[in-house]
């Protein structure tokens, strides 16, 4: 009979100033427990533990079923860690999130340490996979949909689970976020603690880079949903910095203007404030002063490229003119503004790469993210490396390597991984700089401090070359 459940997120291979939870397993946490079962949550990167810190603690839980959630450049160490507590504790082990929801029979196939995978949303998956083993349902295994398994030795991959409807999401417990809180009402007093959560899952739009593992469909939770979770982020957990994680939290629809709304009859908008994400050809003035009227302190938008052609080869549907709009109106409102760019999109070029690098200063927003493209499995940017198209050349399928913060996965003919890290750099350096950003400058310098004497040495190897 399967009981207790541990439910493991691996050690950190990433950037370090991600603290938050994972909704995705908090929510099948939330889920099991609602339907009797015992749960625990290991977040190894959250509270910062080693792999064999993290081992001592599941084999201390002594569950009857492991279930790992992990993305692509995680899978490896996660398929380790399956290792370790297999060994010790003879149990099967379930694997989900990105890379099996992009890879289903690939992801058993190359890790035989896993058992089962589960794809697409998990919450019903999981669920039904539980009964099946503990023999409290009449289904078997092959009617679960969303799951993938391994038959004698054959891999068995399911239909697809069909997505929670926006009212099926209204009806999902909160997510069990008391398992990284422990029901502390101070747990996020801190001014810097953000409470995560999501409105809704999906979206419609179709970027090149993207792995959409949540559909193309906005399924958005209710207004009264939505702010009912608020209401029980600041009585349980001291909330007052709320973060909403989804792709398009700020819509120009109905549903938006409720919650807006909503807030602000509800008097939230004077207990909390919150940041969010939208799309530069969303933004307008009347919803930006909504947002900001119910609390909203900073927007985040994908501004990727500074080259039109760019933008419309990965399929964002702007162009530079919209996000200088958009940028224009959300500083005009008093707004915080977070920016994503990407360096080593299809057939990039170091032209493209300085125009992205100028428009990053000339918007100047109050932070900013520089990602290397990472061809994911299941976007188009990875079919493209793999067939040799769009100018790239696939340099690993080393998935340790599919990391944005560090990874080296593809290069673009006229761009090496080298020159596209040392146009990252840049990126930061000039808009701190033509701003007249010094202390933003110094924390960059600080905190990228061996990078940075990496290009000061090669600065001077190009203006002082050495005499042969």
């Amino acid at each position: 009979m399967i009981k207790k459940i541990a439910l493991i997120k691996p050690p950190a291979t990433y950037a370090s100033w991600y603290k938050k939870p994972v909704l995705g397993i908090s929510y099948i946490a939330a889920y099991l427990e609602e339907n009797g079962f015992d749960c625990k949550i290991f977040d190894a990167y959250f509270n910062n533990l080693t792999e064999d810190i993290l081992a001592r603690n599941v084999v201390g839980y002594n569950p009857d079923i492991i279930g790992i959630s992990s993305m692509t450049h995680e899978i490896t160490q996660a398929a380790s860690i399956a290792s370790i507590l297999k060994e010790k504790l003879n149990v099967p082990v379930v694997i989900g999130g990105c890379h099996v929801t992009a890879l289903p029979e690939r992801t058993l196939d190359e890790f035989p340490v896993f058992d089962y995978g589960i794809y697409g949303e998990g919450e019903q998956t999981m669920l039904e996979l539980l009964d099946c083993l503990s023999g409290s349902s009449q289904q078997n295994l092959k009617s679960v949909r969303g799951l993938v398994f391994r038959e004698e030795k054959s891999i068995i991959v399911n239909e697809p689970r069909a997505f929670f409807t926006s009212s099926q999401l209204d009806e999902l417990p909160l997510p069990a976020l008391h398992h990284y809180y422990d029901n502390n009402t101070e747990a996020l007093k801190d001014k810097d603690a953000y409470y995560v959560m999501m409105s809704g899952r999906g979206c419609p739009y179709n970027c090149a880079f993207c792995m959409q593992v949540l559909g193309r469909k906005i399924r958005s939770r209710s207004p009264e949903n939505i702010c009912r979770e608020i209401e029980h982020a600041v009585s349980h957990y001291g909330g007052h910095m709320i973060s909403f994680i989804d792709e398009l939290f700020l819509n120009n629809d109905k549903r938006t203007e409720k919650v807006l709304q909503l807030m602000i009859e509800t008097g939230l908008s004077k207990k909390i404030k919150w940041a969010a994400h939208t799309r530069a050809n969303i933004v307008n003035p009347e919803l930006i002063d909504l947002a900001k009227r119910a609390g909203c302190f900073s927007i985040s938008i994908g501004v990727e490229s500074g080259d039109d052609e760019i933008l419309k080869a990965v399929g964002k549907g702007i162009t530079v003119e919209r996000i200088k709009k958009a940028v224009k109106i959300i500083k005009g409102a008093g707004l915080a503004l977070e920016t994503f760019f990407i360096i080593g999109h299809p057939n990039e070029t170091k032209e493209t790469v300085r125009k992205t690098i100028d428009l990053a200063a000339e918007l100047n927003p109050t932070t900013i993210a520089v990602g290397i493209m990472v061809p994911y499995p299941g976007t188009r940017v990875y079919n493209m490396a793999k067939n040799g198209e769009g100018g790239y050349r696939l340099l690993s399928e080393n998935w340790a390597e599919y990391d944005k913060y560090g990874g080296r996965s593809l290069e673009v003919k006229t761009l090496t991984y080298e020159e596209m890290e040392r146009y990252q750099m840049l990126a930061y350096v000039n808009l701190y700089l033509k701003n007249l950003r010094m202390i933003d400058l110094l924390k960059f310098f600080y905190s990228k401090r061996k990078a940075f004497f990496f290009l000061i040495n090669k600065i001077k190897g190009n203006i002082f070359p050495s005499k042969r």
